[in-house]
């Protein structure tokens, strides 16, 4: 049989992967976001694009893992996931209004 303590260690390591998987994954996301917003250049290619249905895609898949982020982290760490998906948010409405500008 298991012992209680630890499983509840075990539990308690799953959460501390999870919270960090989840970090990792917005990461991931908003670095992608930010390339496809035509802001950062590819880290290999080393080449600027724009497609602005990925960075969308990103940044609402970013947002999403946030929500379920915030209540597992301290309100220091809620506040600068506010601030990127805030400042990912303003500058895909900049961009697209860039590219729907004739010329």
């Amino acid at each position: 049989m298991n012992n209680p303590e630890d499983e509840a260690k075990a539990a308690g390591e799953q959460l501390a992967d999870t919270v960090e998987l989840l970090r990792w994954m917005i990461g991931v996301l908003g670095g992608s976001a930010w390339q496809n917003l035509g802001l950062v250049p590819h880290p290999e290619t080393k080449k600027v694009t724009r497609n602005l249905e990925d960075a969308r895609l990103a940044i609402d898949a970013a947002a999403s893992l946030i929500e379920h982020l915030k209540p597992r982290v301290d309100e220091t760490e809620r506040r600068e996931l506010d601030t990127l998906l805030a400042n990912l948010r303003l500058n895909f409405v900049e961009q697209q209004a860039k590219s729907e500008q004739p010329g």
